[in-house]
């Protein structure tokens, strides 16, 4: 009788919106246990290989080193804090993010990093980490973010989304969990501005924004649930995407999974994930408008072949985990 492989994820569930995080491991959580892994959050269990994410969850270098000393490999999954957590895992020390700098103080303990993109790979390298590692992006649920609709008595029946037909008003959609002025709020002002006088463009926020954002063209949804959040994905044509040193969006690898071409901020990993799938934001608001109307469907026909989403992502990571311990054994 073949052993189950048993995981470690430093992972506590937070049910509703609650940032890119805790959807990915949610998601990864789930499509492991499809696998027939063992994955649990007692430290305390017997468990075969530890997969730790960032600081989650009071992870700290004595935890770190009580895992280690039991004799369990640990993969690492580091997480940028430069736009993460708390003012104290952001502050600057000896130019080093604080929260960055804790999780690089793991590297003799772990036996594999994972990074979430190149840039955040190139981010800790300049920081000083040094050791194996692994680029694994983030992968969303294609259960919930795909581009299949339900229609008809009780929604019993699915069908492909609409699309942009050339002619009606270009719905444009942001998605932010948080509030944080890194997330674009300055450039998202600017657009509102400009949208007095557009006819042929809807723009949509759903998430959080900042007590002094005030918007008067965008209409600003609360957040939803993954579900409802995708509903609202699938009814926009295009995600603009602005935020500065996201290591790797999932807002953005939401939309792209729902089949919305990106306007983005060449910042963070951004690039490095939509640049097959839209226009950077260069020359401001009316220029990346044009060009991604022009543009729309040759981005809309590469994006079912994107890479952000489960079914490519969960085997890489369970091919690590098992390469690992193997390792190890």
């Amino acid at each position: 009788m073949v052993k189950k492989l048993r995981v470690f994820i430093n992972f506590t569930e937070v049910r509703g919106p609650y940032g890119g995080t805790n959807s990915f491991l949610k998601t990864l959580w789930h499509w492991l246990r499809q696998q027939g892994v063992e994955v649990t959050n007692m430290v305390d269990s017997s468990f075969d290989v530890a997969l730790l994410s960032g600081l989650t969850d009071g992870v700290e270098l004595s935890f770190v080193k009580a895992i280690a000393a039991r004799g369990v490999p640990i993969v690492h999954r580091k997480v940028g804090y430069r736009v993460s957590g708390s003012r104290e895992m952001r502050r600057m020390t000896d130019g080093v993010v604080w929260g960055d700098k804790l999780q690089i103080e793991f590297t003799p303990h772990i036996s594999h990093t994972v990074f979430q993109s190149e840039y955040s790979r190139d981010v800790f390298q300049d920081s000083g980490f040094d050791g194996p590692y692994s680029v694994i992006h983030n992968g969303v649920d294609e259960a919930i973010f795909n581009t299949k609709v339900t229609t008809g008595w009780f929604g019993r029946r699915k069908t492909t989304r609409e699309w942009w037909n050339g002619s009606d008003p270009l719905r444009v959609i942001v998605s932010t969990w948080s509030a944080d002025q890194n997330k674009g709020f300055a450039d998202y002002m600017e657009i509102d501005r400009l949208l007095a006088n557009q006819r042929d463009v809807q723009v949509a926020l759903v998430g959080r924004t900042p007590p002094d954002a005030l918007f008067r063209h965008i209409k600003v949804r609360r957040p939803r649930p993954r579900a409802r959040l995708a509903r609202l994905l699938k009814h926009a044509h295009i995600i603009l995407q602005l935020a500065r040193y996201e290591t790797c969006s999932n807002a953005l690898i939401e939309g792209l999974n729902c089949g919305l071409p990106a306007i983005y901020l060449d910042s963070g990993s951004n690039k490095e994930i939509a640049a097959t799938y839209g226009v950077p934001y260069v020359d401001g608001w009316p220029k990346a408008l044009e060009t991604m109307q022009a543009r729309y469907r040759e981005f809309l026909s590469r994006i079912d072949n994107n890479p952000y989403r489960i079914s490519v992502v969960g085997p890489q990571y369970l091919k690590l985990l098992t390469n690992v311990l193997a390792s190890r054994s």
